[in-house]
C-alpha cells in the first residue's frame, strides 16, 4: 500500500472511530470506546496486563469508558494504530520507544542497548529528565503516554546458527522492527538486519528469509520460535520496556476524573504484567530448552561493546551521559 492510499484508509478508520464514539451521547454507558491493540497474543502477560486495565477502567468509570482489547496485530500494525491516534482516533497500542522515534528520534535512545540491566533500573531510566522532556513533546504530536512500565523482559537472540560473539553474526539475516536504534545495535554488532513485522517473524524463519530474531523469552513462546529457531543467547542487549500510548486529542476530551483513572489503571496494569514477565522469565527459557533449543555460552562484555557503536552513529552519546549521571553511574 502506497504512502497516499495508507493515509488515506487510516483517516477513513479514524472519522469511523470517532462517529462511534460520539453517537451515543457523553454520558450514558460505553459513551467513550477506547480500542487498544498488541501485536502479542492473548497468552501473553502483557495482555493479561490489558485485561485488568479494562476491567478496572470499565469498573471505575460505571461503564463509561468501554475498552475494546485487539491482540495479534488485530487492530493493525503499531505504525497504523499511532496515525490513527495522531488523527484523533479512540485507539490506543502498546508500543516501543523505536516506533515513537518515528516522530521525536531521541525517543529511541529509551530503548538502547544496555542502558539498563533489568526491570528495576529500566523504571529508573523512565524517571530521568530525559524522559519526562520526551513524554511532553510527544504530546504536541497527538500522542498521550498512559503509562510506560510495561516490561516485556530482556531480549536475546534466537537464531538458527549459534552466536557465541558478535564476530557471529557477521551475515546473519535477523530481523528488526525497523525502529533506528534496534537496527543500529544489530549492525553494531555485526548482523544483516531485514525489517518486518513481528507477526511476520514465524514464517520468515521456517521459509529461511531470516536466520534469527532478537526477542524476549516470554513473546518467543508466544509466537512458538523455539519451533523454527536452534540457538538462544542470552545477550541481554534490550530491556524491553514499552508503553500504553494513546490519541491525546482523544484524551483531553475526557473529564479529568477520567484521564486520572485512565493514567492510574495502565500503571497498574503494566506493574501487574511485568511483575508476571519477572517471575516467569526462567521458566519461558526452560520452555524454550525443553523444546530442544540450545543455550550458547557467551561473553556479554564483548556485546556490550560492540553495541557502543549504536550510540555513536544515531548521535545519542550526550543524552545517554545525561542518563547515566542522573541514575548515578
Amino acid at each position: 500500500m502506497n504512502k497516499s492510499k495508507r493515509f488515506l484508509f487510516v483517516a477513513i478508520v479514524a472519522v469511523v472511530f470517532n462517529v462511534t464514539l460520539f453517537a451515543s451521547g457523553s454520558q450514558e454507558e460505553g459513551s467513550y470506546i477506547l480500542k487498544v491493540g498488541t501485536v502479542l497474543t492473548e497468552n501473553d502477560p502483557t495482555y493479561k496486563g490489558l485485561l485488568q486495565f479494562k476491567n478496572n477502567v470499565e469498573k471505575r468509570t460505571e461503564k463509561k469508558i468501554e475498552v475494546q482489547l485487539y491482540s495479534g496485530a488485530q487492530l493493525g500494525s503499531d505504525e497504523d494504530v499511532l496515525e490513527q491516534a495522531k488523527l484523533g482516533a479512540g485507539v490506543g497500542v502498546i508500543t516501543d520507544p523505536g516506533r515513537l522515534s518515528n516522530y521525536i528520534s531521541d525517543f529511541g535512545i529509551l530503548g538502547g542497548p544496555y542502558i539498563a540491566v533489568d526491570y528495576d533500573e529500566s523504571l529508573k531510566v523512565m524517571q530521568t529528565s530525559v524522559y519526562r522532556e520526551m513524554e511532553k513533546q510527544i504530546e504536541d504530536y497527538g500522542f498521550k503516554i498512559l503509562s510506560f512500565n510495561y516490561f516485556q523482559g530482556s531480549r536475546n537472540l534466537f537464531t538458527k546458527n549459534p552466536v557465541s560473539s558478535p564476530s557471529d553474526l557477521k551475515g546473519q539475516r535477523i530481523r528488526s522492527s525497523g525502529g533506528d536504534i534496534v537496527t543500529a545495535t544489530l549492525e553494531s554488532l555485526g548482523a544483516n538486519t531485514t525489517v518486518m513485522p513481528w507477526s511476520e517473524a514465524y514464517q520468515a524463519l521456517q521459509q529461511k528469509v531470516i536466520e534469527g530474531v532478537e526477542v524476549h523469552n516470554s513473546a518467543a513462546v508466544g509466537a512458538s520460535i523455539y519451533e523454527v529457531t536452534n540457538y538462544i543467547s542470552e545477550t541481554g542487549h534490550f530491556q524491553l520496556l514499552t508503553g500504553l500510548v494513546i490519541s491525546n486529542e482523544w484524551f483531553k476530551k475526557l473529564p479529568e476524573e477520567y484521564q486520572t483513572i485512565l493514567i492510574e489503571e495502565s500503571f497498574n496494569a503494566g506493574s501487574k504484567a511485568s511483575q508476571e514477565i519477572v517471575a516467569k522469565d526462567k521458566e519461558y527459557l526452560q520452555k524454550c530448552l525443553d523444546a530442544g533449543m540450545e543455550l550458547c555460552e557467551i561473553n556479554k562484555q564483548e556485546f556490550i561493546n560492540a553495541s557502543k557503536k549504536a550510540y555513536e552513529e544515531l548521535g545519542f552519546e550526550d543524552m545517554k551521559n545525561q542518563i547515566d549521571k542522573e541514575l548515578g553511574r
